[in-house]
């Protein structure tokens, strides 16, 4: 009998097989495991800044992407800005439905389940006492942040809780995000 032949064809635009060949290969040679990461950001007046992602190192060498890619960051005039772009807790909140939503196809398409549509809303909940120095015993950032998916597939509402579980658990945003590791700051 063909096993082959039963297996549920799905293309949910992920390359599971590359993924997985990356996994043993980065098994095998840990210091290509490495990366970092590199975003610039230039301050544009006000509270408006401009942020630029280029290059990067991995795999043992520098690396760029195929193109720059730039983001606005400003505050809503209710801030008394200029609200030329996203505020900066809004793009961690982007960042983590963008990686989540990520992980959901990836899981899925290595799973065999076919997605048809996937939506992602992210909702944190912030106090600005703390950031405004209002009262000292209140945190500046988000007391909590609530992500909720509409998720359309071939699959039952277990096996997408799964799927959610999965991408939740290998999530580098939500991890960031739930377990935050050293920051430091310098003046260069």
């Amino acid at each position: 009998m063909n096993v082959s032949a039963n297996l549920k064809t799905v293309d949910n635009g992920v390359n599971v097989e590359a993924l997985l060949e990356a996994r043993e290969a980065l098994s095998e040679m840990p210091a290509a495991a490495e990366f970092t990461w590199r975003a610039s950001c230039e301050w544009m007046g006000g509270v408006h800044s401009r942020s630029t992602v280029e290059g990067f190192f991995g795999l043992g060498e520098e690396k760029t992407h195929k193109q720059p890619f730039v983001f606005e960051a400003d505050h809503p005039a209710e801030f008394a800005a200029s609200d030329f772009g996203a505020t900066p807790v809004e793009m961690v909140l982007s960042a983590l439905a963008s990686c989540l939503t990520a992980g959901v196809a990836s899981v899925a398409q290595n799973r065999g389940i076919q997605l048809r549509s996937v939506k992602a809303t992210v909702e944190g909940d912030m106090s600005l006492y703390g950031i405004l120095g209002i009262d000292a015993d209140v945190r500046n950032g988000f007391r909590t942040i609530r992500v909720n998916f509409e998720i359309d597939a071939d699959a039952s509402e277990e096996e997408i809780a799964a799927v959610v579980a999965q991408s939740q658990k290998r999530s580098a945003v939500f991890d960031i995000v739930t377990n935050p590791g050293n920051v430091k700051v310098a003046v260069v």
